[in-house]
């Protein structure tokens, strides 16, 4: 597990909404040179949807999501 990540299943909110999307149930953490984009799926489980370069500019259709 990563160090960032340890209780993100108890506190889901922990991440900044992606601004790409701007919707509350998507956020992200950063880790080193990276971000973690996540949803929250429900109160105590969250989907990891993209770790991406903080350098690479993101589209909201490059974050895969269930429709």
């Amino acid at each position: 597990m990563v160090q960032g990540t340890i209780g993100l299943d108890e506190l889901p909110r922990k991440g900044h909404k992606v601004p790409e999307l701007n919707e509350d149930r998507v956020r992200e953490l950063g880790l080193y040179s990276y971000r973690m984009i996540y949803e929250i799926k429900s109160d105590h489980l969250i989907e990891v949807l993209a770790v991406v370069h903080r350098r690479r500019h993101v589209e909201p259709e490059d974050i895969p999501r269930e429709q």
